[in-house]
């Protein structure tokens, strides 16, 4: 059984969503589902803030969710680039209370952008697919490292590297492109990210390439994390009311928790943003086995030490919760 035990206090949680609510490109798991509906039965409100898509997110986990449950939840997207919310009725707003692509991008840049991306992929002689499951990418790709699944949700493009983040030295020496060791990993990632930042600095487009996930090269607008959408959140009175939370409760850590799976700052570690967005005593709890000796120093992040990991992890997590509760009563 694990020692961390269900934050009876919390009244948001802050949660990434691949891997940790839902694996990749899949609906989340409808026990997962249940937990969740009952978490927010309870009055907990939860964020999800992920480098997915909006509607990839609706698809895969939101719409999953009791509509008259929804009006409690938040969704983040495409590394920050927009914040949505639920009506009373379960459908989604309008519009987002916080969105910077049209601010951030003109038309001719997006397409740019995309030229930048079709010049990548062509330099590197990347096969693309579409995105998928992994075992149908890997039933369709092989084990070629330069087969991608090229992912454009608009103000984010995505590169899965699957085949290529973790090369052993001989498939690395066979490619025609340098794969630098770093990490003490041979990641193809490395080469495609330094070259696809020069080309957009040579274009003065305002994207950052980014490893994100295990496996993902994200490119997003810059200066847009998961920090600046949970500060974004945490700091308007108006969408915490939205979501029924009480703005002056969260001055308490304990109302706050945090869920993911990639707090290592070696491997890129997207989940520590939302640490440096709130007061470090929250408590992080990650759901994939990393090592604490790569994380931010001075946060509250704490490894998961239930039997199981990732989605699997969390809703054993979850599932603790009852027995949480039963002993408080």
């Amino acid at each position: 059984m694990s020692e961390i035990s269900w934050n009876n206090s919390v009244k948001l949680i802050l949660s990434d969503v691949d891997e940790m609510v839902a694996d990749l490109y899949v609906p989340a798991d409808p026990k997962i589902i249940t937990e969740l509906n009952q978490v927010l039965e309870s009055g907990v409100a939860i964020f999800f803030i992920s480098g997915h898509g909006l509607q990839g997110i609706k698809e895969r986990v939101t719409d999953l969710l009791r509509p008259d449950l929804r009006k409690r939840v938040l969704i983040s997207h495409c590394s920050g680039v927009e914040v949505w919310g639920y009506k009373d009725n379960g459908d989604l707003r309008d519009s987002p209370y916080h969105s910077l692509y049209d601010e951030k991008l003109n038309q001719a840049q997006r397409n740019d952008w995309r030229a930048v991306m079709d010049e990548v992929v062509e330099e590197f002689k990347l096969v693309k697919y579409p995105a998928s499951s992994i075992p149908q990418f890997m039933k369709a790709s092989g084990n070629n490292p330069l087969a991608v699944m090229y992912v454009d949700r608009g103000p984010q493009i995505t590169f899965e590297v699957i085949n290529g983040y973790d090369l052993s030295p001989e498939a690395a020496e066979k490619l025609e492109i340098k794969v630098p060791l770093t990490h003490g990993h041979y990641d193809l990632r490395i080469p495609i990210l330094e070259r696809a930042e020069k080309l957009l600095a040579e274009r003065k487009l305002p994207i950052s390439p980014r490893l994100g996930g295990v496996f993902a090269l994200d490119f997003a607008v810059e200066g847009l994390s998961k920090t600046t959408s949970v500060k974004h959140v945490v700091d308007n009175e108006k969408i915490l009311r939205s979501i029924g939370v009480d703005k002056d409760s969260l001055t308490n850590p304990n109302a706050l928790e945090i869920w993911g799976d990639k707090f290592s700052v070696i491997r890129g570690g997207a989940d520590r943003h939302m640490c440096e967005a709130v007061d470090p005593k929250v408590r992080a709890i990650d759901f994939r086995i990393e090592n604490p000796e790569e994380f931010l120093p001075g946060y509250n992040i704490q490894v998961w030490d239930g039997d199981k990991h990732l989605q699997e992890g969390l809703l054993e997590y979850l599932q603790s919760r009852k027995t949480g509760l039963e002993n408080t009563s």
